[in-house]
């Protein structure tokens, strides 16, 4: 959490997604300037602080009332890659499985760890049903871009919808499961193009939950994720997980041979 996040809808995913007996770890980042050195940005620095602290605190006790334990540290550093690797270090050191918050370095901070990470538009432009009931996930076909296959596969429950969209990509030569519903979008291959189809599709299919592999792409052509996710992001107004290709996560999907 940063501050400026719409609190009562982060809270509500955080708690859409914690299992029964989940832990919850808060990280409140606060930015630390170069010219805070004088007096005056001292004090500026200590206020965003403290307010910081407040709303952290206030988080862990509204999950508290919905029975979720919770934790919280603040984090400070510079903007930047400081406050990505600020980040990475408090989802490392808490052994995350899942990262949830809306600042744009979760784009970033999803290639520095191993967990999937949920980026939440800001503001939130349409309140999702959570947890999701119609999951839109974008392939290249690449092995990279299939472990967001894999991890949709993975956390859909009987009875959630799931449609896996591929660019340029044909889904008859392409393995997935018989009740996976798939498309082609198309596509030139500039990334703005392609973002901008991946966010249209989900829209107009009313999905829940947008994913994305935010490394993958082939040298042959294919498209690289690591910008189009970060243009996603800014388009969408949709919760978007990003899925690192280093997860090693092994549910049901690995067994039923999910590509």
């Amino acid at each position: 959490m940063t501050g400026s996040e719409h609190a009562a809808s982060l809270l509500g995913y955080v708690a859409g997604w914690a299992r029964r007996g989940a832990r919850v770890h808060i990280a409140g980042l606060v930015s630390s300037l170069p010219n805070e050195d004088n007096e005056s940005g001292n004090a500026r620095f200590l206020y965003r602080r403290i307010s910081l602290a407040a709303i952290v605190d206030a988080a862990c006790e509204t999950l508290a009332r919905h029975g979720i334990e919770a934790d919280n540290e603040i984090l400070q550093a510079e903007p930047g890659a400081a406050q990505t690797e600020a980040l990475a270090c408090a989802v490392r050191g808490s052994e995350a499985e899942l990262a949830i918050g809306s600042p744009d370095s979760l784009v970033l901070l999803a290639g520095s760890t191993d967990c999937p990470v949920l980026a939440l538009p800001t503001p939130f432009a349409r309140r999702c049903q959570v947890p999701p009931r119609r999951i839109f996930v974008a392939s290249d076909g690449s092995a990279e871009s299939a472990f967001a296959v894999r991890e949709a596969a993975r956390i859909a429950t009987p009875g959630v919808a799931v449609r896996v969209a591929y660019l340029a990509c044909d889904p008859v030569a392409a393995l997935h499961p018989e009740d996976f519903d798939a498309v082609v979008l198309e596509a030139r291959h500039d990334s703005d193009d392609v973002s901008h189809a991946i966010a249209e599709a989900a829209r107009r299919w009313h999905t829940d939950l947008l994913m994305l592999g935010p490394r993958g792409g082939h040298a042959s052509g294919r498209q690289r994720y690591g910008s189009i996710a970060a243009d996603v992001v800014q388009r969408t107004v949709l919760p978007l997980l990003l899925v690192p290709q280093t997860s090693q996560r092994a549910g049901p999907a690995a067994a039923n041979g999910v590509h």
